[in-house]
């Protein structure tokens, strides 16, 4: 089977990712652990300052824009913390069309 320039350059980019997702998802999954207690971290800070801050039971624009930076970094974390976790989970022995792609086109390229 003969491959147009293009197609070969996509497949050599799937040997590529292939090979490096060794060590991609190792570093997937630290940064996703990192992430999830990055959020931790900020609600714990959240959950301590707003009674340090707050006036008597009310909060004022100050505190609420602190409020809403806060949450918004925590909220961020946790969602590409989960989806780091999740993407190395689902895909720890590799993309599996990926796979069955490269094995395929080697097994074919042995026959041939």
């Amino acid at each position: 089977m003969n491959f147009t320039p293009q197609e070969t350059k996509l497949l050599q980019r799937l040997r590529k990712r292939e090979r490096q997702w060794r060590w991609v998802r190792w570093l997937m999954l630290v940064v996703g652990v990192f992430c999830v207690g990055l959020c931790g971290a900020f609600g714990f800070l959240l959950h301590l300052f707003i009674p340090a801050f707050s006036d008597h039971g009310a909060i004022n624009a100050n505190m609420l824009l602190l409020i809403l930076v806060i949450w918004t970094q925590c909220c961020l974390h946790l969602v590409l913390g989960i989806l780091f976790i999740a993407t190395v989970i689902l895909d720890w022995h590799g993309n599996v069309n990926r796979v069955f792609l490269l094995k395929l086109l080697d097994a074919q390229e042995k026959g041939v």
